[in-house]
């Protein structure tokens, strides 16, 4: 694993959570609340929303996008076998399996939308999981990725999404106001 390698998780792991981030923000914007956004999060300034369907819909966006993220990234790497993409991909998934452990402490994006429809917290959240996982162990069984490059990449997309969350909690760095 190269030092170019572990730069790019690097990126694709902030450029993951800030796209992600963002969809959430300008939905916010778009159905014209005044949005904050942090390293790791989205909310309202005046701290609730007008109607239950306005978070419904900014909660879904995230998702979409990270989904369509890997999606595309995909795509790419099925066309020109490029590892350095690979990050980008993993990320996605690493993104929603972490959201959807962290519902058992409080509800993300995911599981909101699955209880908000009654369908119980972990369903969207299992399903979506499931598809990026898909995604994940067709690409590494068509680029013929070793188990060992596959778990050295989820270490650093943990370490460097554990910080990324840590800055976050610590310093409640606004970015988009």
């Amino acid at each position: 694993m190269s030092f170019k390698y572990i730069a790019i998780t690097l990126i694709a792991v902030i450029l993951t959570f800030l796209v992600h981030e963002f969809t959430h923000w300008i939905m916010g914007e778009l159905l014209g609340y005044q949005m904050i956004m942090t390293l790791n999060t989205v909310y309202p300034a005046k701290s609730s929303y007008d109607e239950d369907w306005h978070y419904t819909l900014i909660s879904a966006v995230g998702p979409l996008i990270t989904l369509l993220q890997a999606l595309i990234i995909y795509l790419i790497i099925k066309k020109t076998s490029r590892t350095i993409m690979y990050p980008f991909l993993f990320s996605c998934f690493y993104l929603e399996l972490f959201s959807g452990i962290m519902n058992y402490r409080n509800a993300n994006d995911l599981g909101r939308i699955s209880r908000s429809i009654n369908l119980g917290l972990f369903t969207i959240p299992i399903i979506f999981i499931t598809i990026h996982f898909l995604l994940i162990y067709k690409t590494s069984v068509r680029e013929k990725y070793s188990s060992k490059f596959n778990s050295i990449t989820f270490l650093w997309i943990l370490l460097f999404s554990s910080i990324w969350i840590l800055i976050n909690q610590r310093f409640n760095v606004i970015i988009l106001k």
